[in-house]
């Protein structure tokens, strides 16, 4: 599956630090040439929660994943039972619809391939802030992402 130079999370050889170091590297850049860098902090930790499972298996397969195992999730996601237990009352089963499984280890994965595309989009939006040629407008660690500009228009004025 692809994988995106902007997303940290999820990933072997990859941390937070690594993440925050280039966040602050770049706001260091702009910062130490007398420029502003605008950022705007999104939590999507509820994202995995309604993550659409047909959306999400179209770009699996898209991203050139085997028939097999999509239809293999497929399976698992779309059959799926579920109850609440709350005050020690257990509820009936019922079908989740969408969302990704929590503490699943696949889901972490699952979540990097659904926004893929989002990244993707943005990083080659050829906006934000720009190092030494290099477009760095979006960073992302798991379900957190930063956007940066050099200015509230996205581009250097």
């Amino acid at each position: 599956m692809s994988t995106i130079d902007s997303q940290f999370g999820f990933k072997a050889g990859l941390s937070t630090s690594l993440c925050t170091y280039s966040f602050k590297q770049t706001v260091d850049y702009y910062t130490g040439k007398g420029s502003h860098v605008f950022v705007c902090f999104a939590d999507f930790s509820k994202a995995f929660d309604r993550v659409n499972y047909w959306k999400l298996f179209k770009q699996l397969l898209d991203n050139g994943l085997s028939c097999l195992i999509v239809s293999l999730l497929a399976c698992w996601y779309s059959h799926q039972r579920v109850c609440v237990l709350w005050r020690n009352t257990l509820s009936s089963s019922f079908t989740l619809g969408n969302g990704t499984k929590h503490g699943g280890v696949l889901s972490p994965c699952l979540f990097n391939c659904y926004i893929y595309k989002l990244i993707l989009s943005i990083m080659s939006a050829k906006v934000g802030c720009n190092v030494g040629g290099v477009y760095i407008n979006i960073l992302a660690y798991a379900d957190d992402v930063v956007l940066l500009a050099p200015s509230w228009r996205a581009y250097s004025i």
